[in-house]
C-alpha cells in the first residue's frame, strides 16, 4: 500500500475522527502537547532521589524536549507543570468554584457508591489502599486544583480542543490513531478513583482496509481502558455496540481517568496493587503446605503464584455517563485542526521521560506516564490491538 501525504492522511482523520462524550463535572479536556510543554519545567531525578532542574520554566519547547541527554543508568527525566496551592489559594479556588456553580445539574454526583458493588474482602482492600496514601509520593488533592486553574488560563488565553493524529500503514491496514493528551488526571481527587496524576495520553484506533475498488472502508475500532487486554477493547466496525454519527465513533471518556468506552455506564474496573502481591504468595505457601500434611497436593500450585482466593486487586468505579461536553463532528463543539505525527516528530522518538511530575509513588499510579508509541501495537500477524 503505497503512502499518501500529509493531506490526503489529514483528510483521512477529519472523515472519521471521533465523538469525545465526557461526564458532566470533567474539568480537562484535549489539547495541543505544544502549549503544555511551553509552560513546563524539564527536571531530572538521579537513583539517590535528588531532583535538578534541566530546562526552566519559559524555556522549554518541543525540539528542547527532543535533545539528547546523556544521563547515569536509572535516572528519570519528567516534566513539571505546577506547585501545589497554598492552604490561602486553596479555600478561594473552593470558594470561587462553589460561587460559580450555575445550579446542581453543573455538579458530578457519584450516585450509588462504589464499594455498595462489591464484597466484604474487596472493601478492606480498599482500606488498605486508602491507608496507604499516607505513605506514598502521591500528588495531593491541591495540585489538582492548581491544575485545574492552569488549564483555565490555557483555554482562556487560546480556547480550543485538539487531537494528534498518526497514519500508519502496517500489514495492509491503514490505520488512524487519534492520541488525546491532558494537562491532568484527576480521577482520584474527583470522581473517587484511583490515583492523580499530572498528564494523561490516551488513544482511539481506526483500522481501514482496501475495497477491491480501492476504496478505504472501516473494518475495526480499538479504545484504551485501563488494563483491559485485545479483544477487550477492539470491536468490528458494524458492531451493534459502536455507536457512531455519520462515520464518526462515539467514544465515552471515563471521569477523570479519560479511559474510553463503547457505551455510556458506570464501570468497574479491579487495578492491581504490588503491596498485596507478598500476602499472596504467602498464603499460596501455606494452602501448599495444608494440601501437604492432608496428603491432598496438587502438582499445579505454584508456591510463587498468586492466589486465587486472596484479593490483588481494588475495585474502582469509572464513570463515562457521556452527560457532559461533547466534542467533535456535528456536536456543539468540534475539533480544532489535528496535530498530525507523521512523520514522527523528533520529540515522539526522541523524549523517553515522562510527561508530568515524577511523584515517586512505589505504586506508579500516581507518576506521569512516559508518553506515546506512536507504532501501531500487533495482534498476531496484523497490526489490531
Amino acid at each position: 500500500m503505497r503512502r499518501m501525504n500529509g493531506e490526503f492522511d489529514r483528510a483521512l482523520l477529519r472523515r472519521f475522527e471521533p465523538v469525545a462524550r465526557f461526564t458532566r463535572g470533567e474539568q480537562f479536556f484535549p489539547l495541543d502537547v505544544e502549549r503544555y510543554v511551553r509552560i513546563c519545567s524539564l527536571w531530572m531525578r538521579h537513583r539517590n532521589g535528588d531532583a535538578v532542574m534541566v530546562v526552566p520554566l519559559g524555556e522549554l519547547t518541543l525540539e528542547r524536549l527532543a535533545e539528547h541527554r546523556p544521563s547515569r543508568f536509572g535516572t528519570i527525566h519528567f516534566l513539571k507543570l505546577i506547585d501545589p496551592l497554598t492552604v490561602k489559594e486553596l479555600a478561594s479556588y473552593r470558594l470561587q468554584r462553589l460561587r460559580s456553580r450555575k445550579d446542581d445539574g453543573d455538579v458530578f454526583h457519584a450516585g450509588r457508591g462504589r464499594l455498595a458493588r462489591v464484597g466484604y474482602i474487596s472493601r478492606l482492600g480498599d482500606a488498605l489502599f486508602a491507608l496507604s496514601l499516607l505513605g506514598r509520593g502521591r500528588v495531593p488533592g491541591d495540585t489538582a486544583a492548581a491544575a485545574e486553574l492552569t488549564y483555565q488560563a490555557m483555554q482562556r488565553a487560546a480556547p480550543g480542543f485538539h487531537y494528534h493524529g498518526r497514519v500508519a500503514r502496517c500489514d495492509g491496514w491503514v490505520v488512524l490513531q487519534y492520541w488525546f493528551f491532558y494537562v491532568f488526571n484527576d480521577w482520584r481527587s474527583g470522581f473517587f478513583g484511583a490515583n492523580d496524576h499530572e498528564a494523561d495520553w490516551e488513544m482511539v484506533s481506526v483500522y481501514l482496509a482496501e475495497a477491491p475498488e480501492g476504496e478505504l472502508r472501516p473494518e475495526w475500532v480499538a479504545y484504551g481502558s485501563h488494563n483491559d487486554p485485545g479483544d477487550d477493547l477492539r470491536r468490528q466496525w458494524d458492531d451493534p455496540e459502536v455507536q457512531k454519527v455519520g462515520e464518526h465513533p462515539l467514544a465515552y471518556m471515563g471521569a477523570g481517568s479519560h479511559a474510553s468506552y463503547y457505551q455510556p455506564g458506570e464501570y468497574l474496573t479491579e487495578l492491581e496493587v504490588p503491596f498485596l502481591y507478598r500476602i499472596s504468595r504467602a498464603a499460596n505457601r501455606l494452602q501448599l503446605l495444608w494440601h501437604e500434611r492432608l496428603k491432598q497436593f496438587r502438582e499445579d500450585i505454584d508456591p510463587d503464584a498468586p492466589s486465587p482466593e486472596v484479593l490483588l486487586r481494588i475495585s474502582f468505579v469509572d464513570y463515562a455517563r457521556g452527560d457532559g461536553l461533547a466534542i467533535g463532528p456535528g456536536q456543539a463543539v468540534e475539533w480544532s485542526e489535528p496535530r498530525l505525527l507523521e512523520p514522527a516528530p523528533a520529540w515522539v522518538t526522541g523524549y523517553r521521560g515522562l510527561w508530568g511530575y515524577h511523584a515517586r509513588d512505589p505504586f506508579e499510579g500516581e507518576d506521569a506516564p512516559s508518553g506515546t508509541d506512536v507504532q501501531p501495537r500487533r495482534h498476531g500477524a496484523s497490526c489490531l490491538v
